[in-house]
């Protein structure tokens, strides 16, 4: 089935790099690697299965991977994990390159930097505990949180190509892991109990959510 690569994963200074067979390709071409929010949580998008997923392997430095990105296609295929990579977009389809790898290695690999979570931050690790394997509104993905405040989390979720979704909820940073239990039971109850604000990505949707409380307010940006 071709040559295998060898793949290894890092995070460096809270951004994930990939080396195919020893070399950097996160970092190729001016790009820099994505932040581990984007392929680790709520889930490792590197794991492969036997339907396609995609991670994204390296962007834009500066905007992150909503400006530009190189992005994997990710399957496996029996005893080999097939990556079909290159610049996100149509336009560059033709350009995309094939990479194989022996699956138990790459397996590996995925799961050890799963595991590895020395580049968490307490907001980190309290997003990762709150966000992984939550059950949330049909249609609605848990996105990332960040600290708003000494004393508040905002927790980001979205309805692909309809809503961003902005769920306030205490914090306390000596507590990560407390504060985190405390959320997710909030963010996995009814959405009533949500302190929430929403926006339309669809310019023209005036109306919230179906599944919004009447509470939720509609949000503003500066």
């Amino acid at each position: 089935m071709g040559v295998k690569s060898l793949l290894s994963l890092a995070v460096e200074n809270l951004r994930v790099i990939v080396r195919i067979d020893g070399v950097d390709v996160s970092r190729a071409d001016n790009n820099g690697g994505v932040d581990p929010w984007h392929v680790l949580v709520p889930v490792n998008r590197f794991l492969a299965t036997g339907e396609p997923t995609t991670a994204v392997i390296a962007c834009c430095p500066g905007c992150g991977p909503d400006c530009d990105a190189v992005e994997a296609r990710i399957r496996r295929e029996g005893d080999v994990v097939r990556w079909e990579w290159g610049r996100r977009g149509t336009r560059w389809e033709g350009e995309r390159r094939t990479t194989l790898f022996d699956a138990s290695s790459y397996d590996a690999e995925v799961a050890r930097l799963g595991a590895d979570y020395s580049w968490e931050t307490a907001v980190r690790r309290a997003g990762r505990l709150m966000l992984t394997d939550l059950v949330l509104p049909p249609g609605v993905e848990a996105v990332r949180a960040r600290a708003n405040g000494a004393d508040e989390l905002e927790v980001w979720l979205e309805e692909p190509d309809e809503y961003q979704i902005f769920v306030r909820v205490p914090w306390d940073e000596e507590r990560p892991d407390e504060s985190a239990a405390a959320a997710r039971a909030v963010l996995a109850g009814p959405t009533s109990r949500w302190s929430a604000e929403w926006f339309s990505v669809q310019w023209w949707q005036e109306a919230p959510p179906a599944y919004a409380d009447p509470s939720w307010r509609r949000k503003e940006f500066p």
